[in-house]
């Protein structure tokens, strides 16, 4: 039988913001977008699914992700969807364009095209769905394998079958990395490298967690974040298992009520900061914060799930874009450049340090990607 969804409001609602009547985005926009967009694509988004690993459910969950972007892309470029842009009369910039890593069955790149965004998006494994999309929507989807410029730089690599994508984007790209597992911690240091004076903006939503070698790997709960929180529902059960998390990242053994009690528990905002994805989000969003960017929480809201998003450079970027002030490299600018590549070279050789060090990671990604592109495997890349 087929899962139900929750019935639950899309929302971005940022965590600890100084000022909470300030530039964020009003959840009523996002609901009312994620309304239309359900009414113009979902019901023929169901019709063509054609994965056998995921559910159709997958159509509402990717349909509230471009709801959010869609109105996070107003906020910060004044970007507005095809639907509007004719009735409007405001002369803004054209939107710079979006990435979507590890964009899976494509839908999510598929809505945005169609919103009349310009982007594209790549994967390991070339995906059925793609072949249900409108032609010029597939020649926006490229079967891809990341291999990150650092490991490129230490290994000498023959022919391995299948274009390398090594994470240089146009310069102002909107990185997307949804679901996208070992890319999610690299997400940051790509969006760095590709502009080491102006480090591109980027939307992250975590889920498995992987080390830099994209080895799974559980990150510990962040030390500042203090003690888990009690259970919500105080099912003492919960407290054991979170208890077992905190000594030991990989719990040996539970009982199947207790394991049961912490899969609810992290489904809800106060379980998910001790969970799996929360320490992930933690760990990617002080890596991103090491490097130099400005990243900001958002709890993100969809019919199926609460997560963390992490935004980076939205402020920054916000006022460079609406003032057009964008300007070329100063000294400034490049100082500040230097400063970021030499922080991302200690992030990613003390990441690399636990598989090894950069040149068994950089071996190891490799041949996790080979077996990637092949279809089996269970990250993200090729789902």
């Amino acid at each position: 039988m087929e899962r139900r969804l929750a019935s639950r409001n899309v929302s971005l609602e940022w965590v600890e913001r100084s000022n909470q009547d300030g530039d964020s985005i009003s959840a009523h926009l996002i609901q009312n977008t994620y309304a239309r967009l359900k009414l113009q694509y979902a019901e023929r988004l169901r019709q063509n699914w054609i994965e056998q690993l995921e559910s159709p459910n997958q159509t509402l969950e990717q349909l509230s992700l471009a709801a959010c972007l869609i109105e996070l892309w107003r906020s910060m470029y004044g970007a507005l969807p095809a639907t509007e842009q004719e009735e409007s009369s405001k002369n803004t910039l054209p939107f710079p364009g979006f990435v979507d890593l590890a964009c899976g069955n494509g839908i999510l790149v598929c809505i945005l095209l169609m919103e009349g965004y310009k982007g594209l998006g790549f994967d390991a494994c070339r995906r059925k769905s793609w072949e249900t999309f409108p032609a010029e929507i597939q020649d926006c989807l490229e079967e891809r394998i990341f291999i990150p410029q650092p490991f490129m730089d230490v290994l000498e690599l023959q022919e391995i079958g299948v274009k390398i994508h090594t994470g240089e984007f146009p310069d102002k790209t909107f990185i997307i990395s949804d679901h996208a597992d070992e890319l999610t911690v690299w997400t940051p240091i790509m969006a760095a490298l590709s502009s080491p004076s102006s480090p591109l903006p980027f939307f992250v939503v975590p889920c498995c967690s992987r080390s830099l070698a994209g080895s799974s790997y559980r990150y510990p709960p962040p030390k500042e974040g203090g003690p888990v929180p009690k259970s919500e529902n105080g099912d003492p059960a919960a407290r054991k298992v979170y208890d077992a998390i905190e000594q030991n990242s990989q719990p040996a053994s539970g009982d199947l009520r207790a394991l049961r009690a912490i899969k609810i528990e992290e489904k809800t905002k106060t379980g998910f900061l001790g969970s799996m994805i929360g320490s992930l989000a933690a760990k990617t969003m002080s890596v991103a914060e090491e490097i130099g960017f400005d990243v900001e929480k958002t709890w993100l809201c969809t019919p199926g799930a609460i997560n963390m998003a992490l935004i980076g450079s939205r402020q920054q970027v916000t006022s460079e874009w609406l003032k057009n002030s964008y300007s070329k490299d100063s000294p400034t600018q490049s100082d500040q450049a230097d400063t970021v590549l030499k922080n991302i070279i200690q992030v990613v050789e003390r990441e690399c340090f636990k598989d090894g060090g950069i040149q068994v990671a950089a071996n190891l990604w490799v041949e996790r990607t080979k077996i990637l592109h092949q279809g089996q495997g269970t990250a993200h890349q090729a789902n």
